[in-house]
C-alpha cells in the first residue's frame, strides 16, 4: 500500500513539473482564466511592452518610448569627426566664421563643425557628449538642438563683436550652451531627476576645471597657442541659460508597473 501511495505522490509530482513547463508554452491568457495566479512568459512580454508606456491625466494611453537615442549629439560628434578628416583647406576656408562674412550665413554655424587639431576635437566631443546625452534623453532632440545651434550662433556673434580681428572654429559655443541649459533644466525638474547631486556635483567640478584652465593658459602662455575665445565661450553659455529657460519643459515620471514573482 505505502509503495503504491508513493508511486502516486511522484506521478503527481511529475504531472505538476510537466504542467509548469507547459505553462511556458501557453498563449496568452487573461488573469481570470489563470485561476493559478502564475504569470506565463507572454504575459511577463506585455507588461513589459506596458512598462514602455506613459499615461495622462485623464487615463489615456500614450505610447512613447521611456528611453531615446540621442541622434542629434550622435549627428554633432559623427559630422565634426568626419569633416576633421576630410575636409582639406580650401573646405576649412569656406566653413570657418570670419567676422566680415560677407553675408555667408552658414558661417555662424559651420565654423563648430571644424577643429584645429587632435587634441581640440576629442575633448570637444567628450564634453558634448559628457554634457548633452543626459539633457536630449530627458528634453527630448528638438529642445536640445535649438539651444545648441542658438548657442553657437550667439558665441560667433559675440566673438565677432568683441574680437572682429579673429576667426573662430570650435563646438565650445555649443557645448557651453549645453552647460548652461543645465540650470533652468534643474531648477524645473530638480525633484524628477535621478542622481541629481551628483550631476550638479559633476557640473560645477566640470566647469570649475575648465574656469581653471583658462586663468592658467592666460597666465602662463598669454593666450596662445591655441588661442582660446572667451567670448565665445560666455555669449554660447548665456544663450544656453536663456534658451532652456524658454525651450526646456517640465518632464514627468512614466507610470510604473508592479511585478510580483
Amino acid at each position: 500500500m505505502s509503495a503504491q501511495l508513493e508511486g502516486n505522490n511522484a506521478s503527481e509530482n511529475n504531472d505538476n513539473s510537466v504542467k509548469d513547463v507547459r505553462l511556458l508554452l501557453l498563449p496568452e491568457t487573461s488573469s481570470v482564466g489563470n485561476p493559478t495566479g502564475v504569470i506565463s512568459r507572454s504575459q511577463l512580454q506585455k507588461i513589459f511592452i506596458d512598462d514602455l508606456r506613459r499615461t495622462d491625466d485623464v487615463g489615456n494611453v500614450r505610447r512613447k518610448r521611456v528611453w531615446r537615442v540621442p541622434s542629434f549629439i550622435l549627428l554633432m560628434c559623427f559630422m565634426q569627426i568626419s569633416l576633421y578628416f576630410i575636409a582639406n583647406e580650401c573646405m576649412q576656408k569656406r566653413l570657418i566664421f570670419k567676422p566680415k562674412w560677407s553675408g555667408e550665413c552658414w558661417r555662424l554655424l559651420t565654423y563648430m563643425m571644424l577643429h584645429s587639431d587632435y587634441w581640440h576635437l576629442t575633448l570637444n566631443i567628450c564634453l558634448q557628449c559628457f554634457i548633452g546625452i543626459c539633457l536630449e534623453v530627458e528634453q527630448g532632440h528638438w529642445r536640445l538642438a535649438v539651444v545648441y545651434i542658438v548657442g553657437g550662433v550667439a558665441g560667433s556673434l559675440a566673438n565677432a563683436w568683441l574680437q572682429p580681428h579673429l576667426l573662430l572654429m570650435g563646438a565650445s559655443a555649443g557645448v557651453y550652451a549645453m552647460l548652461g541649459s543645465h540650470v533652468p533644466h534643474l531648477v524645473r525638474n530638480f525633484s524628477q531627476l535621478s542622481q541629481r547631486y551628483a550631476r550638479i556635483a559633476a557640473l560645477l567640478i566640470l566647469f570649475l576645471s575648465d574656469v581653471g584652465f583658462t586663468m592658467y593658459h592666460f597666465h602662463h602662455n598669454h593666450n596662445r597657442n591655441p588661442r582660446i575665445s572667451l567670448e565665445a565661450h560666455i555669449g554660447g553659455g548665456v544663450a544656453g541659460i536663456l534658451c532652456g529657460l524658454i525651450a526646456y519643459r517640465r518632464i514627468r515620471q512614466p507610470t510604473q508597473t508592479a511585478i510580483y514573482c
